[in-house]
């Protein structure tokens, strides 16, 4: 058991033995004096490390009989307790740890614990340290007077930040009284947890029920519709924001910045750039989301540009800034002018990180320098990401690297030797390479393992329904016209003189035609399908795929833009995708 466990049990059962003192002491804790005292005001003063906090503490226990007021300030102080004071940071999180379990005995030995403020004081601080464990008993075995709303919007706040969206759905359901605060964090536990489209359901719940969004909730449906290019939707926020007036106002730059963001993100740059010349106040945020969306968007040049101007105009680049700005020199093949941007960051004092390290070797890795990108993992100074590890195989892919790939997948399974899609990467590398024998014992270690691979899934709007499809799906209502559509498109694209792509999906297949078949139904393709059936014809299809987009539904959409006269935009994990006429913005570099 953890030392601070050891101490916390023993404080318990010491508190237990002094049942009668306790209620003594509960007794005068209304009436004695709380506010004015100077060390109560030192002790109000966030930052302090635990040692400090306590130490104060004691100095007041030491004068006079601890208060509500004393332990809310105690409580809140530890939840804010910095680190950066520590020797190392582990240190300073064991000592805050320590120090909320003997803050804990403390406050249930003056029986301060039936005062709601200093319970929700402890709630926080335990799920400031991701005990929600301990903020789970606190939260149980407390009495209904000694919890308010604040309690239990604290206790679904805390498990959406851990990831728990289960235990936040549980503790929601159950409230007794749900204000916007309520609402508020059930919504952000999807959001953090990935459950996008349950958060727009929440919050259609929300506004059925009468309450009026605020700047904090529509941030998170922002994010939301950012990622599953739910347009419309947020169309709808930004109309909201005009009529309410709460755009425009100093210090809501965060609900900008996240319009600026959701437009990129879905596509409309015209709206973001609409949206970001008209802020009063921009700050660096701000800035990184725009640099960001013309890069994401293919328009590396116009982000490079922005990021100089930034600098023109005084404003001082963080870490997120470089991340960024090196974006637009990936998906735009700019090397040298990449690695200009790279050398830069010592000049205005940021040291590269690993995200810059990995942006780094991506941008060499799609310029075909797989050598040198590889170099680059090897030699930054921590541990490379497996994210950046894929991303080298992906450029070992692309330019047929059997030598770097081989390695890198190697190194992508002793990563992540659950993810089938690592397997999936090698195995295709020596399939394409006739490495059948090496392919088989790579095929054969996978299925020892039981590794799967991600699901592919594909969203798009329609009528302010996110419609969701995944390959070879039919639980869409429409599943029956979508297939025949699907194959009355392939017909008319083999008359064009299309020729399927197998090379990427050898995995599992036996022979030529169940390839082809499964790349018929490949996610995007089901709900591209989906968008010419139901989208008026001068309307642009909007899909968000999970996955990379393959060669051949990047071939089999350029061909339908022209041939159905469609505006496609395709937004995959790494860019956006807008097919025109047979042409694609990312001019096959992606």
């Amino acid at each position: 058991m953890p030392a601070h466990r050891r101490h916390l049990c023993f404080l318990r059962a010491l508190v237990g033995l002094r049942s009668t003192g306790a209620a003594t002491a509960a007794a005068g804790f209304s009436s004695a004096p709380s506010r004015g005292c100077p060390l109560h005001a030192a002790l109000a003063r966030r930052g302090a490390p635990a040692a400090v906090a306590l130490a104060l503490f004691s100095r007041i226990r030491a004068a006079t009989l601890p208060t509500p007021y004393t332990f809310s300030l105690l409580l809140a102080s530890l939840a804010a307790a910095s680190s950066s004071r520590s020797p190392t940071p582990s240190a300073a999180v064991c000592d805050r740890l320590a120090a909320a379990g003997l803050a804990h005995a403390q406050a249930l030995k003056c029986g301060a614990l039936a005062h709601p403020v200093v319970t929700n004081c402890l709630l926080k601080l335990y799920c400031a340290l991701g005990m929600l464990p301990d903020a789970r008993r606190v939260f149980d075995t407390s009495g209904a007077t000694a919890l308010d709303v604040v309690s239990w919007n604290t206790m679904v706040s805390g498990y959406g930040k851990c990831g728990d969206l289960e235990a936040a759905r549980e503790v929601f359901v159950r409230m007794p009284e749900r204000g916007l605060v309520s609402w508020s964090a059930m919504i952000d536990a999807c959001v953090r947890t990935g459950e996008f489209s349950e958060a727009l359901r929440v919050f259609d719940q929300m506004t059925g029920n009468g309450f009026k969004p605020d700047a904090v909730v529509l941030v998170s449906v922002l994010k939301t519709c950012a990622h599953l290019g739910a347009l419309e939707r947020g169309r709808w926020v930004h109309r909201f924001l005009k009529a309410e007036r709460l755009g425009g106002r100093p210090g809501n730059v965060m609900l900008e910045t996240a319009l600026v963001d959701m437009y990129c993100k879905c596509g409309c740059m015209n709206e973001a750039w609409w949206v970001f010349d008209g802020v009063q106040s921009h700050d660096v945020v701000l800035w990184n989301a725009m640099i960001g969306g013309l890069a994401m968007n293919g328009h590396g040049k116009r982000a490079l540009e922005l990021f100089r101007r930034m600098l023109d105009k005084g404003f001082v680049p963080n870490e997120s800034t470089f991340v960024v700005a090196l974006c637009a020199c990936i998906h735009t093949g700019r090397v040298d002018e990449g690695e200009d941007v790279f050398r830069s960051m010592r000049d205005h004092g940021i040291e590269p990180r690993r995200e810059h390290y990995g942006c780094l070797a991506d941008l060499l890795g799609r310029a075909g320098l797989l050598e040198e990108a590889e170099g680059v993992l090897l030699d930054m100074p921590m541990e490379p990401h497996a994210s950046q590890w894929g991303a080298l195989m992906s450029s070992c892919l692309m330019h047929n690297n059997v030598g770097v790939g081989e390695r890198v997948g190697k190194k992508l399974i002793e990563l992540e030797p659950d993810d089938g899609g690592r397997y999936v990467a090698l195995f295709n590398l020596y399939a394409v390479n006739g490495l059948w024998e090496d392919a088989k014992a790579l095929r054969k270690m996978m299925e020892e393992r039981g590794a799967k691979k991600e699901t592919g899934l594909s969203f798009i709007e329609w009528n302010g329904l996110v419609h969701e499809f995944r390959s070879g799906d039919t639980r869409h209502p429409q599943t029956r016209l979508i297939y025949a559509l699907l194959e009355d498109m392939e017909q008319r694209l083999q008359l064009i003189g299309y020729v399927k792509d197998t090379s990427q999906v050898l995995l599992d297949m036996d022979n030529e035609e169940d390839k082809g078949n499964t790349l018929s139904y490949h996610s995007e393709r089901l709900a591209l399908a989906f968008g010419i059936l139901n989208i008026p014809h001068d309307m642009p299809i909007r899909i968000v795929k999970n996955l990379r987009v393959c060669r051949d539904c990047h071939v089999h959409a350029k061909l339908v833009s022209k041939l159905y006269q469609r505006e496609i935009i395709v937004r995959d994990r790494h860019r956006f995708h807008l097919f025109r006429d047979g042409v694609c913005s990312c001019n096959d570099f992606w």
